[in-house]
């Protein structure tokens, strides 16, 4: 059986990307890496075993009498419902687990390729490309030496929620199993865009990061259900146009958003709670503020923020009351705040623990 080559489709690699995270193949970056090393073994039954606990049961096999396993596996999950894997098997391999039955899975190599069999007919995958295996359908796949991939589980329940909530009230052909496109070009415009995700998603799952926070982990794994729906999911219809009815139940939503600013709001919870979809829910928010619902949220943390800088405990710190409102990257949200107030956090502060300092300079920022 041929096999895929090793390099992307036309030959033409994607560029290498700072802060690859789990791509990185250094001893220093696997001894990094190995508080989430979930499996180093040379058995086939152990690698087997371990392999099926995160993901289900299958059939694993060598293929060639010459092949000699080596099988390690890094896995940390971003939430309960999405999770990150670089798998290599170090030899060739046949993974047969039929239906995934519970979960989607999108396996992107980063050496080697693969032949992959849906109910569709055969693929080939190999760098450059993301293979996409649907929870419903059948499959098997072999895997060329020597077998290294990035992988990306996320749950059916939780993909079928968002798309309900991108398509406002859910598919016409809801009873029909979701099949998603089995092979993407990650050198296409979504595809690159994806990728750039994919290395964003591994260097905040990388053990040195800081941990999440729950509102900020239930944002993102949104966004990598929504990035992958856009990528090989169906086509969406447009959003109907607002309609002046609906200032009420914004009111209401903006309400609920500043009642629950310190917890996870996601563009589908939030669609749910004002009984529509998410790209009506965006319509909205553009027409009454000039801005996403997300930046809508941010703006209202910062004030959040602001008013904690502005009133602060005798041990008050910036990097703790930022975190307290989801804001995990210290260096965006200083930008974000100075642009917004016209000067930098920590000069908030320092004029609250000193209250004779001069105020600061008129916000340039919208508010």
């Amino acid at each position: 059986m041929s096999m895929p080559a090793s390099d992307s489709p036309s030959g033409t690699a994607l560029p290498a990307l700072a802060g690859a995270g789990w791509t990185d193949a250094s001893p220093a970056a696997r001894q990094a890496l190995a508080p989430c090393c979930v499996m180093d073994s040379s058995d086939l039954d152990q690698a087997r075993e371990q392999i099926g606990r995160i993901y289900k049961p299958h059939e694993l096999s060598v293929e060639g009498r010459r092949q000699s396993l080596q099988a390690r596996m890094h896995h940390r999950a971003l939430g309960a419902s999405v999770g990150l894997s670089r798998l290599a098997h170090g030899a060739a391999v046949r993974i047969d687990p039929d239906r995934l039955e519970h979960f989607f899975l999108v396996q992107m190599p980063l050496a080697g390729g693969a032949r992959i069999r849906h109910a569709q007919g055969w693929v080939d995958c190999g760098v450059g490309q993301a293979s996409v295996l649907s929870a419903s359908e059948p499959v098997r796949m072999h895997w060329s030496e020597p077998c290294d991939k990035l992988m990306l589980r996320i749950e059916q329940q939780r993909l079928l929620e968002v798309l309900q909530a991108l398509q406002g009230g859910g598919r016409d052909d809801a009873r029909a199993p979701l099949r998603l496109a089995p092979l993407v070009d990650l050198r296409s415009p979504a595809g690159r865009t994806w990728w750039q995700l994919m290395h964003y998603l591994a260097a905040l799952l990388d053990p040195r990061a800081p941990a999440l926070l729950p509102q900020q982990a239930a944002m993102l794994e949104e966004h990598v259900i929504c990035a992958l729906l856009t990528l090989a999911g169906p086509a969406l219809a447009s959003a109907p146009a607002p309609q002046p009815l609906v200032r009420a139940r914004l009111r209401q939503l903006e309400d609920h958003i500043l009642a629950h600013l310190a917890e996870p709001l996601t563009l589908t919870a939030l669609a749910q709670q004002a009984r529509t979809s998410v790209r009506t829910l965006q319509g909205w928010f553009a027409q009454a503020h000039g801005m996403t619902p997300t930046a809508y949220i941010r703006a209202r943390r910062l004030e959040q923020v602001r008013h904690a800088l502005q009133h602060p405990g005798p041990q008050a710190a910036v990097t703790e009351v930022a975190a307290r409102w989801g804001f995990e990257h210290l260096g965006r949200f200083a930008a974000a705040y100075r642009a917004r107030y016209g000067e930098a956090p920590s000069a908030t502060l320092r004029r609250a623990q000193a209250p004779g300092l001069a105020p600061p300079p008129r916000s340039p920022g919208r508010p």
